[in-house]
């Protein structure tokens, strides 16, 4: 009659060993610590001051530029995506708008997402 006996093994076993993985792993949620943390790199319209033109003066021959031109497409509340310039950009609340405001936070109105600023 044969029974069943448990045979540990000598070798070291195929693959990572489980050291190798949890340094792995905590390296990885460092790094991604350290870059949740780091400043986000500087967007186009925050390196140039963005100032605001004087009223429209028909007789002077001097007409206000518009605002430029972007719009939130989706917020999660805290975060927002933005479209600007052709590129679409990730806005968080505080960050600089392409007409020189900050964001402080995003709502859906009828349908489309604005942003309000400060």
């Amino acid at each position: 009659m044969a029974a069943a006996t448990f045979h540990p093994n000598v070798m070291r076993p195929n693959g990572i060993s489980s050291q190798i993985a949890a340094i792995s792993i905590c390296s990885l949620s460092a790094l991604t610590a350290i870059y949740y943390v780091a400043p986000a790199p500087s967007l186009p319209w925050s390196d140039a001051s963005v100032e605001l033109a004087p009223d429209s003066d028909p007789s002077k021959g001097t007409v206000a530029p518009s605002p430029p031109k972007f719009e939130i497409v989706f917020s999660d509340g805290d975060r927002g995506l933005m479209v600007y310039g052709g590129y679409v950009y990730v806005v968080r609340l505080g960050d600089k708008l392409p007409d020189g405001r900050r964001a402080i936070g995003f709502e859906k109105r009828e349908g489309s997402w604005s942003a309000m600023t400060l």
